[in-house]
């Protein structure tokens, strides 16, 4: 899966913690996350994901482009932090997340949001080059 040219699909924060949106579904993702395996179960408590997800980076775009299963219109995904990934595994949950922003830019049914802290921003770029 290519990389979107830019993190432009994502919202930095000095502090996620911050982030309030009434109307939204919104989903904190601890700082501390280690690994993918905690990755993907905190977002399939956290999101609420569907029994049939794979746990797997696939699953995890699919689930993204779809929120059926979610009644607000908004969904915003706070993270304190960047898990810690090994840098292949990060650039594809970062591409997985961007691609699926892009994807409901399109759509009238859901908005996703994601944040991150500003802190993040300088890495997240780095791997988007």
């Amino acid at each position: 899966m290519a990389m979107p040219s830019r993190a432009q699909s994502f919202r930095f924060l000095d502090d996620p913690n911050a982030y309030r949106e009434p109307a939204a579904f919104v989903v904190r993702l601890p700082s501390g996350v280690a690994g993918k395996s905690e990755l993907l179960n905190l977002l399939y408590e956290r999101l609420i994901l569907p029994g049939y997800f794979g746990f797997n980076w696939d699953a995890l775009s699919d689930c993204l482009r779809d929120f059926h299963w979610i009644r607000e219109v908004q969904v915003a995904l706070i993270h304190e932090d960047l898990p810690q990934l090994p840098e292949e595994d990060l650039r594809i949950y970062l591409s997985v997340l961007a691609h699926a922003v892009l994807d409901w830019n399109r759509s009238d049914e859901h908005a996703l949001e994601i944040v991150f802290p500003e802190a993040a921003r300088a890495t997240i770029n780095r791997l988007f080059r």
